[in-house]
């Protein structure tokens, strides 16, 4: 597992993306799109380098069987959801239990905007004490958050009742200070438009 002080961030930390949704909106896999396009790297690339710009080094991704993610970042692992066609939730409760750290710092692969500098505040936010999730407008952003490996008995019991949505599962967590909110900043909310279909990614 290594000894804390291996790890810039203090307290040993695994780095994962979710990458297992369907696209149908895009029409095709996101994990892929070129960014920025035309001709950069594809988007999971740029996600896992996000990741380890950050000295983190156990990467896992939640993804599709069909799809050879290894291609485009042959150091990580990648897990498949146990329950299929159940939303982010599932792909959280896998990165959760493949996890070799106690502290798993998770990004959704099309949110093309998020910068180190924010997620290093997420990680000074829960100094290895808490797990943090933001919270904007819309309420909590659980696929930007840094989740307790603890946490998953939690989103399991979720998952197999099918109370899929992430939302109302974060806010019992938070009312138990499994997870602190962390009020995202008018100038932070733009790191958080995500692509979903072909006009975002021309914006």
């Amino acid at each position: 597992m290594g000894n804390p002080s291996d790890f810039p961030h203090k307290f040993p930390l695994t780095g994962a993306i979710l990458a297992g949704g369907r696209s149908s909106r895009m029409g095709r896999d996101k994990a892929f799109l070129p960014f920025p396009a035309p001709d950069g790297p594809p988007l999971i690339a740029r996600q896992a380098a996000l990741l380890l710009s950050l000295g983190i080094h156990d990467l896992v991704i939640s993804g599709r069987p069909d799809v050879h993610y290894a291609l485009a970042i042959p150091e990580a692992r990648v897990v498949i959801d146990s329950v299929p066609d159940s939303g982010p939730l599932a792909g959280v409760a896998a990165i959760l239990a493949a996890a070799r750290h106690p502290w798993v710092l998770i990004i959704a692969v099309d949110l093309p905007h998020l910068t180190s500098g924010f997620l290093q505040t997420l990680i000074d936010a829960g100094n290895g004490r808490t797990g943090v999730v933001p919270q904007g407008p819309q309420g909590y952003e659980p696929l930007v958050a840094l989740y307790p490996r603890s946490w998953l008995p939690a989103v399991q019991i979720a998952l197999a009742k099918r109370h899929l949505r992430l939302q109302s599962l974060i806010q019992s967590a938070v009312a138990d200070s499994t997870l602190t909110p962390l009020p995202i900043s008018g100038r932070d909310l733009p790191l958080f438009a995500n692509w979903n279909s072909v006009p975002d990614t021309l914006a």
